[in-house]
Formats: structure tokens, sequence, C-alpha cells
């Protein structure tokens, strides 16, 4: 009896070991290996995010949160997702490749696995964000002779200035509002904040500025004009004392008469130079928004170069490049001019992916060699995209790519013939490898 009850516990405990351990593979085994990623945004009109969320046929296997990285107006916004897998579902792979990602509403910029559980995402949203301007603040007379300011409004490429019924588009944040101020009157302004974009709307009207209490006095030197503190050579005002034509300079700041007529909102040619004037006629220097393009006028004359006069070609502004059409004087965004790749502000980029295209350390788009970019290997052609997703002959020597453009180390097959990339990115030859021996073509026959 004795022999029998230890029997049976030894029975029991074999299946007891044999039932713990099936359970526990066909546990293991429940994980669902997740290769694909789904995702969707969802905006409103207004370019809002309303929420990010997988397909609904995904829906079950894991969860999404997000955090928004970039929403200022008019651009896409960038977000920061993150895919937690739920319970028996697992991320396989790095999770580093477009190609792993299905995405709906945005553009993949970057992603990573960081754990079996846990992937990271950085997108871009298709809708821009639109919106309204701040109404301007800060309105102020520098002086008693009508010069006007107020505060800078992000994203405004002009303002609208309103005083005594009449309207005055400007390109700055400070004005000259003489020629247009109530004799023995009060005067006051008000400003609305302008764009020229279409997903931005212009801002409210802004508080009336403080009252301005004006009286003209004038004295006649001949052809000069007496007022108050200042000296001009022509009657700024509604006084006809002869006819100007040509640049007239009143305080430190240049008009252009053509016929008698101050020059106004727009860019205007003067002996094969261009200038741009404000509504006011003030010829406007530095960079200016114009019609929906910026351009860039000198504020100094230097050699050659007149004060204001439009920029063409390469010009050097507080450290950086910039380039602008040697036709039209707009400012290039977006392209590369002359080997060199100008991002959305117009400045050379360096140090970066730009597509895929890299862009080294003077700015130039690297083509026709192999560049280290974080601990890994890749190959720009002469046109200086990156090589991926096949192998590539270089040299008289194949090397493997992935999908993101990456070198692939180790053992590779190629037209009947074994290779072998070393962890330095070189095809091993004259060598063995793991005990194969590859000539010096870096060939092994493995047929």
């Amino acid at each position: 009896m004795k022999k029998r009850k230890g029997f049976a516990v030894t029975i029991f405990m074999v299946l007891l070991f044999v039932f713990t351990t099936n359970f526990m593979v066909m546990e293991a085994m429940a994980q669902t290996e997740l290769k694909k990623v789904y995702i969707k945004v969802n905006q409103n009109n207004a370019g809002e995010i309303i929420s990010v969320e997988p397909t609904s046929s995904h829906s079950n296997e894991y969860d999404i949160t997000y955090t928004t990285n970039y929403s200022e107006l008019a651009e896409r916004t960038e977000i920061s997702v993150t895919v937690t897998a739920k319970e028996n579902y697992v991320f396989y792979n790095d999770f580093a490749t477009k190609s792993q990602y299905s995405i709906t509403g945005a553009t993949f910029q970057s992603g990573h696995r960081v754990n079996e559980s846990t992937v990271k995402v950085e997108l871009r949203c298709n809708k821009r964000l639109k919106g309204q301007l701040d109404t301007p603040t800060g309105l102020y007379w520098e002086d008693d002779y009508g010069l006007a300011t107020w505060d800078e409004v992000d994203e405004a490429d002009y303002y609208t200035v309103s005083i005594n019924s009449n309207n005055i588009t400007v390109y700055d944040t400070v004005v000259n509002l003489n020629s247009y101020l109530k004799d023995k009157k009060s005067n006051k302004f008000r400003v609305k904040a302008c764009s020229n974009d279409s997903y931005l709307t212009n801002s409210l009207w802004s508080e009336y500025s403080d009252e301005l209490y004006y009286e003209r006095d004038y004295w006649d030197y001949g052809d000069y004009w007496y007022n108050d503190d200042y000296y001009y050579n022509y009657p700024p005002y509604s006084y006809s004392h002869g006819q100007n034509n040509g640049w007239v300079k009143v305080g430190d700041i240049w008009y252009y008469y053509v016929n008698g007529r101050k020059v106004t909102s727009t860019i205007y040619n003067v002996d094969g130079r261009s200038y741009l004037f404000d509504g006011t006629g003030r010829m406007l220097t530095g960079w200016q928004s114009y019609q929906g393009s910026t351009y860039y006028f000198y504020p100094q004359g230097s050699g050659n170069i007149k004060q204001g006069e439009m920029a063409r070609g390469w010009v050097y502004v507080e450290g950086t490049w910039y380039f602008y059409d040697r036709s039209t004087g707009k400012e290039v965004h977006n392209k590369v001019v002359e080997g060199f790749y100008l991002g959305s502000g117009g400045n050379i980029l360096t140090n970066q992916w730009v597509g895929d295209r890299y862009v080294d350390e003077s700015g130039k788009i690297v083509t026709n060699t192999w560049k280290l970019i974080q601990q890994r290997w890749f190959y720009f052609d002469s046109n200086g995209y990156c090589v991926k997703g096949r192998i590539e002959v270089i040299n008289g020597l194949p090397y493997p790519f992935d999908n993101s453009g990456a070198l692939v180390y180790g053992w590779f097959n190629y037209n009947g013939y074994s290779y072998y990339v070393k962890p330095d990115g070189n095809i091993a030859r004259n060598e063995y490898i793991n005990g194969y021996w590859v000539d010096q073509y870096g060939r092994w026959v493995w047929y």
C-alpha cells in the first residue's frame, strides 16, 4: 500500500508539472506579435486636434496617448504619440521605419520601439492650424509731431493704421502720421494686425491711442520749410511749394517722388535697383513681407550696394546665409540652391536630415559618399538621396541597405555569392568569417 501511494503521488506530480508547463507555454504562445501600428489623427476645420486613436479594427490591440509639441498658428501641429500594447500583445522589431506605421491624418516623422510593450512615434498633422492674429497693444505717440508706435504682433505681415478717417498700410510697428494729423485738434489712432496667409485672419481693431493735440507752424526759407524743430527740403503736408521728384529725405526717412507724388505701398525700381515703400511712402529696410513673399532690403549702403536696395543672390545676415531669387528678389525656401539646402525659414540648414537627403556642417547636400550618422552608415547617391531598401554596388562591392537607408551588417547574398559586412561597415575580404573564407572580392561561394 505504501508503494502504491508513493507511485500515485509521483504520477500526480508529473501530471501537475506537465499541465503547468503546457499552461505556461500556451500562455506564452498567446502573446501576439504586432508588426504594424495603425494611427488616425482627427482634426476639425480649424486644424485643432480632436483625437488621436487606433483605427477601429486595431483598437483592441493597443492604447494611444499623445502630447502636442508645436502648434503655432498657420503651422501643422507636431505631436508625440505613445502606443502601449494591451495584454497578450507585444511589438515586434524596432519600429523605426515608416513602413511599420499606417498613419491617417498626419505624416510620419520618426519612431522607435521603447520595449516590447511600448512604441513612440513623432507625427506632423496634415491640416494647418487656423486662427486670428492677436490685437495690437501698446499704442503710443513717440513724439509731439506724429511718430506713432505699437507692440509687434506674432505672425503679422503688415498692419493697417486708422487715423482721422484714413487707413494706412504699414510694414513695421512705427509710422510717421504727421501728414494725417488735424491741425489744432486732438488726434488718436488705432491699429489692426494683418496677414497674407489664408490660414490667419486679421486681428480686431485695437483700442484707440491716447490723444495728441497738434498745431502746425511754418516759416518759408526759400526752398526749405521750417516746422518746430525740423528742417525739410519739401513741404511735408498739404501745402504746395513747387513739385518734388526723386529722392527726398525727412529726418532719417527716405521717400521717392514721381511727378510730385510719393510712391506708396509697392516695390519700385529706381536706376535699376528695387525698393519697397509702405502706405505712407516711407522706404523700408530689413526683412519685409510683400504680397505673400519675403524680401530683404539692405539697412545700410556699402560699396556698390545702396541703402534700402532689394537683395538678390546670396546674403549674409546676422551670422546666417540666405538666398534671394536673382530675378524676383523673393527669399527662397525648402529648396537646394548651388548645392546648399535652404529650410522653411530661408536659412541654410546644417547637420540634419532633409527628407532622404542630408546636409553637412557647411549646409551642403551630401553626395556620392558614405556618412556616419548616429552610429549608422548611410550612402548618398549623386543627387544626394540615401540608398534605401536594396543592395547597391559601390566601388565594385555590393552593400545591403534597409528601408531606412542604414547599412545592414552581417551575411547577405548577391548574384550567387555570400558577402559579409563587418561592424566597421567594410566588406570582409581575404579573411575567415565564422570559419568561412571570403576571397579578395569578399565572396564566399554558397551554391
